[in-house]
């Protein structure tokens, strides 16, 4: 038990090591760009850039600086603020790479909670809830991994916009109550009609409609208001239109092209690992040698999570474009500062 015990801890751990170091070696790719406090570190209008940009503020590393250093980078982010500071591009970009990682406005998060944390405290969860054999162990990791994600949100909220109280609760229910009646559906079924071999190999897969439904539903509950409130449009060069006017229609179109992207989301880390694990050649293996099964499988799942989170939501872009002839009326006739009608407009739909 306690040598199964290590080559899981070992599997996790190398996991880790594996995406930050990866992670940065992709990161330190990109040129410094000229620091600032508002504009982003990489370029969203393209997927190495929201790919960059993912693994930037996922990166496990770090949760290694402590309380000090994460005080002395939000100073360091005030002296360049109050025009004082003396440090260079690369280490104004760190200091703040760090304080957004670690604080919420002047709030240091608890580090499982942390967006830098999701390689080392979900990932784990995610390989639960994988290899999970039984219907009550499924259910308790789904559980486990729809607390995890609220709790996420809640300390990484929008002080400036926060979400209610409300919101928080109807999405935390909305997704355990999606995720473990799928569970509990898919593994009863398959366990009723499927011999008990071809059951457990079947079950590894049942995450991955558990979290896409969970995520989903997740997903729409908080980014409906949106719909409500509506969002700015613009030209093709960024200048707001229609005075400002928000447009609901095309929040409409973000919040659900949002949601579906979730459902997209999920399969590198609740397909790929276990697809891989069921291939003839490592499934040979794999019974030769049943101590490498878990170990890999959990190796297998951190690296899928820690680089396939990213790059899956780097696939879509921050910006939609709608025709003018689909928004409300108010905004048909538009015309550029030359007079010349505007046929489509765009506007921000957020990662």
């Amino acid at each position: 038990m306690a040598g199964r015990v290590a080559g899981l801890m070992a599997a996790v751990g190398a996991g880790i090591v594996t995406v930050g170091a990866g992670g940065h070696m992709i990161t330190s790719s990109f040129p410094t760009p000229k620091f600032s406090l508002k504009e982003k570190r990489f370029d969203l209008s393209t997927f190495g850039g929201r790919f960059a940009f993912m693994i930037y503020h996922t990166d496990p590393f770090s949760l290694v600086p402590r309380e000090t250093e994460i005080k002395a980078a939000q100073q360091a982010l005030v002296d360049y603020q109050n025009g004082t500071s003396t440090l260079s591009d690369e280490e104004l970009w760190a200091a703040r790479k760090l304080k957004e990682s670690a604080m919420n406005e002047d709030t240091i998060v608890p580090e499982p909670f942390r967006m830098s944390g999701y390689v080392p405290f979900n990932g784990p969860v995610c390989v639960a809830m994988i290899v999970s054999k039984s219907t009550p162990t499924l259910l308790f990791w789904n559980w486990v991994n729809q607390s995890q994600n609220a709790l996420v949100n809640y300390f990484n909220r929008n002080a400036s916009s926060p979400m209610t109280n409300e919101t928080l609760a109807m999405s935390y229910g909305g997704a355990v109550g999606a995720a473990l009646t799928i569970a509990y559906g898919l593994s009863t079924g398959i366990k009723r009609n499927f011999a008990p071999a071809q059951a457990a190999r079947i079950m590894t897969f049942v995450a991955l409609p558990t979290c896409i439904a969970a995520s989903c539903l997740n997903c729409y509950i908080v980014r409906r208001p949106e719909i409500v409130t509506g969002v700015p449009i613009t030209d093709s060069e960024g200048n707001i239109l229609a005075g400002g006017r928000k447009s609901n229609i095309a929040a409409g179109y973000g919040v659900n092209a949002t949601v579906a992207s979730r459902a997209f989301l999920q399969f590198p880390t609740f397909f790929l690992p276990p697809a891989f694990m069921a291939l003839p050649p490592v499934a040979a293996m794999v019974a030769a040698n049943p101590a490498i099964g878990l170990p890999l499988s959990t190796f297998l799942t951190m690296i899928c999570f820690g680089f396939g989170l990213p790059a899956a939501i780097a696939v879509f872009p921050t910006e939609l474009d709608v025709k003018v002839s689909d928004l409300e009326p108010e905004f048909h006739g538009l015309v550029d500062q030359d007079g010349k009608p505007i046929e489509t407009v765009y506007f921000y739909k957020g990662l």
